[in-house]
């Protein structure tokens, strides 16, 4: 697990996940495509990771129906997943930290401080489909295992900034949740 990301506020979510980065800047009607492209992802994901509320908990026969209903809807979504992921050639897995505002990588190789760069991070394999986030390079570490890199996210509008806080904000929570619960392999 990577340190916390210095110089950011708000909540960041480590983990490991397939990304690349290409240095150069992306024109602006690329970078405004890939925006609506990520806020429809980032809904997507919401959509299919939301957790059940109380009141959809309720045995009725209602409830059992739509259950059954929503397991063939996540199994062929999980099928699509995986045929859309086999047409899909993923970069390498890495050790990254995400915040709201930068992302932090390791990697064999980095850009140069001060570069624009057009990454590519892939959050699920339920949906198979990149984030495409536009970044400025702040800071390029050496270090034995590989290369460290911090970049600054690219604003790319308040309805973006919006879901990836509570995309990263979901998913700091569920790490937390998990790192919690109890061991039951004892």
């Amino acid at each position: 697990m990577m340190s916390p990301m210095q110089n950011s506020s708000g909540i960041s979510y480590s983990t490991v996940l397939p990304l690349s980065c290409a240095a150069g800047p992306v024109p602006e009607l690329l970078r405004q495509q890939w925006t609506h492209a990520n806020i429809a992802l980032l809904r997507a994901l919401a959509t299919i990771e939301a957790m059940p509320t109380e009141r959809e908990i309720d045995p009725g026969p209602t409830t059992k129906a739509l259950d059954r209903l929503e397991a063939k809807v996540d199994l062929t979504l999980s099928l699509l997943g995986r045929l859309l992921s086999q047409g899909t050639a993923m970069p390498p897995a890495v050790p990254l930290t995400l915040s709201a505002h930068a992302i932090e990588w390791d990697s064999a190789t980095a850009p140069k401080v001060g570069d624009e760069v057009a990454i590519t991070l892939f959050l699920s394999q339920k949906l198979p489909q990149p984030l495409l986030l536009c970044a400025t390079v702040v800071a390029v570490e050496m270090r034995p295992a590989g290369v460290h890199t911090r970049a600054d996210l690219l604003p790319a509008g308040a309805e973006m900034q919006d879901w990836l806080e509570r995309t990263i904000f979901r998913y700091h929570r569920r790490a937390i949740q998990s790192r919690d619960l109890p061991d039951t392999k004892a």
